[in-house]
């Protein structure tokens, strides 16, 4: 009886989400009943809660302002017609069609996702994905394929928020997701080729691109830590795909225009690449500010500003819809807090047999499709899966690994953003359900494969 009732505030905002109640709503309704299950089912002392909400409660604060700060930045962005900019340049430099899709799914759309987050990365690869040639549904199904970099989006508070919840170093959680993102990759990969089916040379540069950006995120994380990884694995293959696509054409395309428009990610990625070096070697409280991302984000919205005459307008805008992302968020993450620091997260793990590991990346799966989102499905499900593997005997680290990469790729079967990206591909005239029905089956059963995959790996090779 105690794991149901453990469960029931889970259960109620799922519930409520698949209502289609917003998220913030869902949450609250969620963290009120967990409240009132430790009150009545879970007792625990003052001070184990302070103690832990001490070290928590920041890092609530810290993922609603890289929120904040990402959805600024890309209204700002939008605003100014980077993006525009930087999505010609693709169409005009693509040499072919699969491979300007290699460079979309593994390079530009993992790259907007990781210094943005929220599916930004959708809106942006999905149009560029119609100019180089392909269909509304390849558009659509391509463009979501690009959520590849999830684990490290919006500089990654989803892994953040699971690190937290299980006691783990962030950059040891980063570097066992990048190890088993290979998984989901290699997923999207054969995806990509099965929706376009291309000649042998051009599958042969889509797996290239894909080994690219998984070990560029791979050594990113080994070498610098978690929260740039994604920017930087992307970046490789941008910086690498666009090098050859120059030589073949003999002409670079680029223009002032250009250089502008990537100057606030030029100032965001190298900034925080200089400010953890200078933190790991002064370590203080001044230099932990400078080296978090949300200080790059606001510095990176800055200089987008400059570019934009109404910019008061467009910050506005993007704090109005931030306010019930950034609220559901962290009502998601004070309810896992809850749940953990109370012991009921441990409580629905006794619900999975002992041993039975393998289905602890559908926990975080689902969460993630009923969300929206790694941090939401995290917050909810990361406790129970260390729970899981500890009454399993099971190493934690792969484990909460494998359900974070799970939730990552995962996000881009929720129904909304399936939608969102049929709609993209089709802006002027309303999304067709047979459209929409196509998208989102295909983007639930990569959902699934990768569960599957994810589940099998960690239950005999963890």
């Amino acid at each position: 009886m105690t794991p149901l009732l453990a469960l029931a505030p889970i259960m109620l905002a799922i519930t409520l989400l698949i209502l289609k109640r917003s998220s913030w709503v869902s949450a609250a309704a969620g963290v009120i009943a967990a409240g009132l299950a430790v009150i009545f089912f879970f007792p625990t002392s003052m001070s184990d809660l302070l103690e832990s909400g001490a070290d928590y409660f920041p890092l609530i604060l810290e993922v609603a302002l890289i929120l904040l700060f990402g959805m600024v930045l890309a209204r700002l962005l939008e605003a100014a017609g980077s993006m525009g900019e930087i999505s010609a340049w693709v169409e005009s430099a693509a040499p072919s069609r699969p491979l300007g899709v290699a460079l979309v799914v593994f390079g530009l759309v993992p790259f907007a996702e990781s210094v943005t987050g929220f599916g930004i990365g959708v809106t942006i690869g999905v149009p560029v994905l119609r100019l180089l040639g392909c269909s509304l549904r390849q558009s659509a199904i391509l463009g979501l394929l690009g959520l590849i970099a999830v684990p490290w989006g919006a500089l990654g508070p989803g892994t953040t928020v699971a690190a937290a919840l299980t006691g783990v170093n962030v950059d040891d959680l980063g570097v066992a997701t990048a190890w088993i993102n290979a998984i989901p990759v290699i997923i999207v990969a054969t995806s990509v080729i099965l929706v376009m089916r291309p000649r042998l040379t051009s599958c042969l540069g889509i797996g290239a691109a894909a080994v690219l950006m998984w070990a560029g995120i791979l050594a990113a994380n080994i070498l610098v830590g978690m929260a740039p990884a994604g920017i930087i694995g992307s970046l490789l293959v941008i910086a690498v795909m666009g090098t050859l696509f120059i030589i073949r054409r003999r002409r670079t395309g680029f223009t002032h225009r250009l250089g502008l428009a990537v100057l606030p990610y030029t100032t965001l990625t190298v900034g925080l690449l200089i400010a953890r070096a200078l933190q790991s070697a002064f370590p203080s409280l001044l230099t932990q500010i400078v080296a978090s991302p949300p200080f790059w984000l606001a510095a990176a919205c800055a200089i987008a500003a400059l570019r934009v005459t109404s910019r008061s307008s467009v910050t506005v805008s993007a704090v109005r819809s931030w306010l019930p992302i950034g609220a559901g968020t962290a009502a998601f993450m004070l309810m896992g807090w809850i749940m953990t620091t109370t012991g009921m997260s441990a409580a629905i793990g006794t619900l999975v047999p002992s041993g039975l590991v393998l289905f602890t990346p559908w926990l975080t799966a689902i969460g993630a499709i009923v969300t929206g989102s790694n941090t939401g499905a995290n917050s909810m499900f990361t406790g129970t899966i260390d729970a899981v593997a500890t009454a399993s005997h099971v190493p934690s680290l792969p484990v909460v690994a494998a359900g974070n990469a799970a939730a990552s790729l995962a996000a881009l079967a929720a129904p909304p953003r399936v939608a969102m990206s049929v709609q993209m591909a089709e802006p002027s005239a309303p999304a067709s359900t047979n459209d929409i029905a196509w998208v989102q089956g295909r983007a639930l059963a990569v959902a699934g494969v990768n569960a599957v995959a994810l589940g099998l790996w960690v239950q005999f090779m963890a």
